[in-house]
């Protein structure tokens, strides 16, 4: 491979006075030119416990109107072959549950309680017991709105379905579960993870991957009570609270589908930019994934437009060194250049380009860094950078939001506004970034 090397002369620091204080001992009274040298270096291994990144750094907002009783009742259709879904949302010693309905509560199999609407239970918990408002209820307590509305208010969110309050597997305390239809479940997942005044191609695309991330992680929290969390670890979900009707309509027009690899749904990761392209499963989980292949996305202004992260050189060199990495002043660092929006082929990098490790080389020492921990240390957007060195200043120039394994949010925004008719594009959204699938319908 042809190796470009760039250096940047930086200027010599002056002898330190006397006077000067401790804090401006970080700063190296005389240092040499820092050399970075775009070369091929031998990688490190990738880390496997990196998870999905939901929806993030969104310029635009879109806020869900608020809907009348009325509205909510014209929406509740139930669902009779959607699968049930139990979703954590909140453990604690003292839980306060709200009544946006009628509701009514069962333990045992018997009815213990009927309340109205806007009554607040407090639940509790001695040994192994459920208590509702200081009263034993039993060992689990299922609480079910009297009529098919949204009927619970649970950290300022309005929710579909049934809530389940159980003991919690740790500690002494109370976990909160909403158990819902899949499909009903999805309405508050959609629009919590992308950004609902998208085209409609879009927006399905999501749709579908949510619907089969959800799928292939049931019970991925089953030792918990549930199936997943509301929050990043699985995907987000927001209940009624964040229902919109675009994304309602995207939910509903493709029911049941997911994407399937041999017969059997895939792990359907998504993040929200691929910066030009994602990248492969064995550069960020050290494993290779069939469908998980890095694949060129649609040029657009947002996918290209760089993020910028500058430091002096000291702060640079201090963060490295707090972090084990005790190399003294840089002398030069050794990493091949960016192709951006190509396929890279360094060793260094992924397929995207997304960094897989650093060389770095002061003058005690030199330190071979993964581009997961640089992101880590350095609070970057993405693995997938650039370095560069001027004076006494060092930048990170990158690109794309996220571990770029999947979906690309930003991606699929961008095909559907290029390709997108509204109707079945998004099928080829999908496809094309999650290598070899199909979409099939599974109820």
């Amino acid at each position: 491979m042809r190796r470009k090397i760039i250096t940047i002369a930086l200027a010599a620091l002056m002898a330190a006075s006397a006077g000067i204080s401790a804090k401006a001992e970080a700063i190296p009274i005389q240092r040499r030119p820092v050399t970075i040298t775009h070369m091929s270096v031998s990688a490190v291994p990738a880390s496997p416990s990196v998870k999905k990144t939901a929806y993030q750094n969104e310029k635009i907002i879109s806020k869900a109107g608020s809907k009348t009783e009325k509205e909510e009742r014209k929406d509740e259709k139930p669902i009779s072959t959607s699968p049930l879904i139990e979703v954590g949302l909140i453990s604690g010693s003292e839980l306060r549950l709200a009544g946006a309905s009628d509701f009514n509560a069962k333990a045992g199999g018997k009815t213990i309680g009927k309340y109205k609407t806007g009554s607040v239970v407090v639940l509790t918990r001695k040994g192994s017991n459920v208590y509702v408002n200081g009263k034993k209820a039993g060992r689990e307590v299922l609480f079910a709105p009297a009529r098919n509305v949204p009927g619970f208010l649970v950290k300022g969110n309005k929710y579909r379905g049934d809530m389940k309050a159980i003991p919690s597997s740790w500690g002494n305390g109370i976990t909160l579960i909403n158990v819902l239809p899949m499909e009903d479940y999805l309405k508050g997942v959609v629009p919590s993870e992308i950004v609902p005044s998208w085209r409609m191609d879009a927006i399905k695309a999501q749709a579908v991957a949510a619907r089969t991330y959800a799928t292939y992680h049931r019970n991925g929290y089953r030792s918990s009570g549930y199936d997943v969390t509301d929050d990043t670890r699985t995907q987000v979900y927001r209940g009624f609270s964040a229902e919109t009707a675009a994304t309602n309509r995207a939910v509903s027009e493709t029911a049941g589908e997911v994407v399937t690899y041999a017969g059997k749904p895939i792990d359907a990761l998504f993040h929200s930019s691929g910066g030009g392209f994602t990248e492969n499963s064995e550069n960020v989980w050290g494993s290779v994934i069939p469908y998980l292949r890095g694949v060129k996305e649609e040029s657009s202004t947002y996918l290209m437009t760089p993020w910028k992260k500058t430091m002096t050189m000291a702060s640079f060199t201090k963060s490295l060194e707090n972090a084990g990495y005790k190399i003294g002043d840089l002398k030069s660092i050794k990493l091949s250049h960016l192709k951006k929006g190509e396929a890279n082929h360094s060793s260094d990098r992924g397929i995207s380009g997304r960094v897989k490790s650093v060389v770095f080389v002061g003058k005690k020492g030199r330190a071979t860094v993964s581009g997961e921990r640089l992101q880590r240390l350095y609070g970057l957007d993405s693995t997938l950078f650039d370095i560069s060195a001027k004076g006494k200043e060092l930048t990170i120039t990158g690109y794309g939001y996220g571990h770029g394994l999947g979906l690309s949010q930003w991606g699929a925004e961008a095909m559907a506004e290029k390709h997108g008719d509204g109707k079945n594009y998004y099928k080829t959204i999908l496809s094309h970034y999650f290598t070899g699938t199909k979409i099939e319908k599974i109820y």
